[in-house]
């Protein structure tokens, strides 16, 4: 560098660049055979032909249409892991006194406030809630299928405990 003062920001570069061995040697546009990966341009595409469309991403086309997008949130996805799970919790809150109770009322055709069986997995729900017993296990079980599914994602604690409470109580 010929410049006596240098900037902070020049200075952190020049103090970089030290360390390394290299020569820098300047071809005026009509010396420069090919444009190299530093001098080429991805935001210039030729006006036209399937290039400009496949590489402009403002020319993409959409594959998927508005209506098959939001049909898609209506279906819920049902995944083998789960199964065992329901079973487990179903076993577990008949071993339970307070929820057998419930339970037994409800299987007798009785209303219980706020309870019901989900007529498909024969879960108790509160409230629409699957209810899970007080057994470790089972309440480790349920975080790790939300925590590990790859619906989820691993999405960390905060929102590994928005999904549970979302299904269960």
């Amino acid at each position: 560098m010929s410049s006596k003062i240098l900037t902070c920001h020049q200075a952190r570069w020049a103090e970089f660049l030290s360390e390394f061995h290299f020569s820098i040697t300047y071809f005026p546009g009509r010396l420069a055979t090919l444009p190299d990966a530093l001098s080429h341009r991805d935001d210039v595409y030729p006006e036209r032909g399937e290039y400009f469309i496949s590489k402009n991403p403002m020319n993409y086309q959409k594959t998927i249409k508005e209506d098959e997008i939001q049909a898609s949130k209506f279906f819920a996805v049902k995944v083998e892991a789960f199964s065992n799970l329901n079973q487990s919790i179903q076993k577990s809150l008949w071993q339970d006194s307070q929820y057998r109770s419930i339970l037994q009322d409800l299987g007798k055709g009785k209303s219980v406030q706020d309870y019901s069986l989900d007529s498909s997995s024969q879960l108790l729900l509160f409230k629409d809630w699957v209810v899970v017993p007080n057994d470790p296990t089972i309440q480790l079980s349920v975080l790790q299928k939300r925590h590990d599914s790859p619906l989820a994602g691993h999405p960390g604690q905060e929102n590994t405990l928005k999904l549970v409470k979302r299904d269960f109580h």
